[in-house]
């Protein structure tokens, strides 16, 4: 019986020291996927905390920043009622139309096509910033950890993106319609998976591009030409709108509806599917579209994870060679102060490719559009763009919006970043760092300027005096643009950036630098069409007056804004 006692004793002790040993074996593995998720939250809080430069706004001291983002918040504001307003009004008119059924297809059509073109000049610059590569290399936190937190912070903007175009038309059509609860059900399950395809075929394209250009030699302009590639494929496209209308049969014009319903399914079916899925209320189709953008988004981010750090060892990874010698470099050159600047800023342009994809579309576009009226004819500025009138006297001012869209110089300061203080300290004036920039600027247009004003005087064959203003009203606007966007600059720096992308697409500078000499053209060519024709040449006169009179304004405020610094 004793044995008996002890053999039970000694089993029951085995087996509890053995269920001992299977709990310390599970126990790290519980730990490990605790210590993830914890890393993966710490991440994701790091990229949501300064979201729209919250988190400085909030805790910095420097009352003058405040008014500025308090100022940055105000034009925001009012681009997003100008937004609301647009967007309540086409949904009205929609469903005034009895269109209401393609109301919410519209919208996400609309979303989707924002979010996927500016989120493909974006993407890889967010995925695979530079900016704490080394710091984050060094911690012990999973890849997954952060790209996942990074591409989460791209969606939580696109989603804000989202509500902004959705909201409206929501108020309107839930305010004429009348629709039941389970319309706003769908409508919140559906808006949560607006962003999410446009948003996985732009983090796809930003990872190609990406991960093409940095195997090779010349990294940001390889990345820049391809993401310039792939945004004029999409305007090209666009512009074949016209022949897809004409495909379409007899019969289907007569239901607008359907009409609409098969354009947007031709250019993208997932807004017709959760459109009609809202519209009606079905849960069940909701669902399953929600669960497709979820898949395609989820396949998008695991491939992001598995080529993250092999796309950063090639970008961030390189040589350098020290063997230089006098006699195989022609000898020491001296140039002057200004020329060495320029090529600086030459040198600091080219080695971003969101820097160079964002401000060198406008100039492209210009080549394009004088292109277009040279092989198509002038019938097709009032097809493509919608402007009725004498071509000759609107062209110039066009052609000058087009080329005044987001010029360098509007973020050419905050580009600097910390590094602006090296630029300050250097045995120069400030005059001469701003009129590297200007100069640039200008050299850089100047070839696609030529090309444009050359084979638009091909297309119109205008008389002398039409020639005249076709080539100095542009030029006059460029060299305005370029100097106003100094001056926005220097009010409105940020110079302490995670990203360039926070720089290029998001700061005030950008916004107010970028739409100033378009909307400028704008209002020219407004005021062109109000005035009598007798009086044209003297509207072109006094536009170019006023213009320079302005520049030289612009410019002597901005050297006296640099002997302040001095």
């Amino acid at each position: 019986m004793r044995e008996n006692d002890n053999t039970r004793k000694s089993g029951a002790m085995g087996q509890s020291g053995a269920m001992g040993q299977s709990g310390m074996m599970e126990q790290p593995g519980e730990m490990e996927k605790s210590k993830t998720m914890e890393q993966f939250r710490a991440m994701v809080r790091m990229e949501l905390c300064n979201i729209f430069g919250l988190n400085v706004f909030r805790h910095t001291r420097d009352s003058r920043a405040k008014k500025k983002s308090l100022g940055l918040l105000c034009l925001y504001v009012f681009l997003l009622a100008a937004m609301a307003f647009y967007v309540g009004g086409l949904s009205y008119g929609l469903i005034s139309l009895s269109m209401g059924e393609v109301v919410f297809a519209y919208l996400i059509a609309i979303c989707s096509v924002v979010i996927f073109v500016f989120g493909i000049l974006k993407a890889g610059n967010v995925l695979f910033r530079r900016e704490g590569y080394d710091m984050l290399c060094a911690l012990p936190v999973p890849t997954a950890a952060v790209v996942l937190a990074r591409v989460l912070r791209m969606y939580v903007e696109n989603l804000g993106l989202s509500l902004v175009v959705l909201l409206p038309g929501t108020i309107v059509y839930a305010w004429i319609v009348r629709p039941g609860a389970s319309f706003y059900l769908t409508l919140l399950l559906g808006t949560l998976s607006v962003p999410m395809i446009p948003m996985a075929g732009a983090v796809l394209i930003g990872v190609f591009v990406t991960g093409v250009s940095s195997r090779m030699r010349h990294k940001s302009l390889v990345a820049a030409g391809l993401s310039i590639l792939v945004v004029l494929g999409i305007l090209l496209l666009s512009s074949r709108l016209s022949a897809m209308e004409g495909n379409l049969n007899l019969e289907m014009l007569k239901n607008v509806s359907a009409f609409v319903f098969a354009m947007l399914e031709k250019l993208y079916a997932p807004a017709v599917w959760l459109g009609k899925a809202v519209i009606y209320g079905d849960f069940l189709r909701c669902l399953m579209c929600v669960g497709l953008s979820l898949a395609i988004f989820a396949a998008v981010a695991v491939g992001s994870c598995v080529c993250f750090h092999q796309i950063c060892r090639n970008l961030y990874g390189g040589f350098a060679r020290h063997d230089y010698k006098k006699e195989e470099l022609g000898g020491l050159k001296r140039k002057s102060v200004l020329v060495s600047l320029c090529g600086r800023e030459f040198r600091r342009y080219f080695a971003s490719s969101i820097y160079v994809t964002n401000t060198i579309i406008g100039p492209i576009m210009g080549c394009l559009l004088s292109g277009m009226l040279l092989f198509l004819g002038m019938d097709s500025l009032e097809a493509y763009f919608l402007i009725p009138g004498d071509v000759g006297l609107l062209v110039p001012f066009l052609l000058a919006g087009v080329f005044c869209m987001m010029t360098v110089t509007s973020t050419s300061i905050s580009m600097e970043g910390k590094n602006w203080w090296i630029a300050r300290s250097l045995p120069l004036s400030a005059k001469h760092i701003f009129d590297a920039k200007i100069l640039m600027n200008l050299l850089l247009m100047l070839p696609f300027y030529l090309l444009s004003e050359g084979m638009l005087v091909l297309a119109i064959r205008p008389g002398i005096l039409e020639a005249v203003w076709m080539f100095l009203i542009p030029a006059v606007m460029i060299v305005f643009s370029c100097v106003y966007g100094i001056t926005v600059n220097l009010h409105f720096p940020v110079l302490n950036w995670e990203s360039e992308v926070a720089v290029v697409k998001q700061s005030a500078s950008a916004v107010l630098g970028g739409i100033g000499g378009f909307v400028l053209a704008i209002l020219c060519m407004v005021a062109a069409l109000v005035i009598p024709e007798e009086y044209s040449n003297v509207l072109r006169g006094s536009v170019c007056v006023v213009l320079i009179l302005a520049t030289v304004v612009l410019y002597r405020g901005n050297n006296r804004h640099a002997m302040a610094w001095e």
